[in-house]
């Protein structure tokens, strides 16, 4: 097992992502194999295996650190569920989405159901660390804190996904006119 704190360790795992990303720009993920990636990062296949299990745990790495380096520092400290968050949550997912489906050739059904399903675990989870820390639920016990949270990423992460389907990329402002006042009203709090 490697030391993850080891200098060498962290060097050698931001080489083997940053190859992986530049391949999936270029080759599109199904074509990506770990002899490709090992090549791209100027390391051995062992070395490789040594950091990931496969191409599918690289993918969760990437998906993961990607969407953590995107939330906003407001998103992050926030105490409470409010316009400017969800604005925030909205265009940030958004934006998300069209990079991983646009800039890195989302080119398989089943690698796009795990990306999917990787971003809206991760956007629940950021919404229920902020329901957690605020009284955003009105009190209510962690399942039901986990329920809203879970219906209210959905409902983010459905509305910009189909803005991307729908082509209207350019216009997020107009993405969070339509989408802020549901999930705000969904949560009852929206403005009167």
């Amino acid at each position: 097992m490697v030391n993850q704190e080891d200098p060498r360790v962290l060097r050698t795992r931001q080489l083997i992502r940053t190859a992986f990303r530049d391949l999936l720009q270029r080759k599109g993920f199904d074509a990506i194999t770990i002899k490709d990636i090992a090549q791209e990062a100027t390391i051995n296949r062992a070395t490789f295996y040594a950091h990931f299990e496969d191409k599918y745990a690289l993918l969760d790495e990437v998906t993961e650190q990607a969407f953590h380096e995107r939330i906003p520092e407001q998103v992050v400290n926030a105490e409470e569920f409010t316009n400017d968050i969800c604005d925030q949550l909205i265009i940030m997912t958004h934006q998300y989405i069209i990079d991983f489906y646009q800039i890195c050739r989302i080119d398989s059904n089943p690698m796009a159901k795990l990306v999917d399903d990787k971003i809206k675990k991760m956007l629940q989870q950021t919404i229920e660390s902020i329901f957690m820390k605020g009284d955003t639920c009105h009190g209510a016990d962690i399942h039901h804190i986990k329920i809203m949270a879970a219906m209210t990423g959905s409902a983010i992460y459905g509305a910009a996904h189909y803005w991307l389907n729908a082509g209207e990329n350019n216009r997020p402002d107009v993405l969070v006119d339509v989408a802020r006042p549901y999930v705000m009203k969904g949560l009852g709090l929206e403005n009167p």
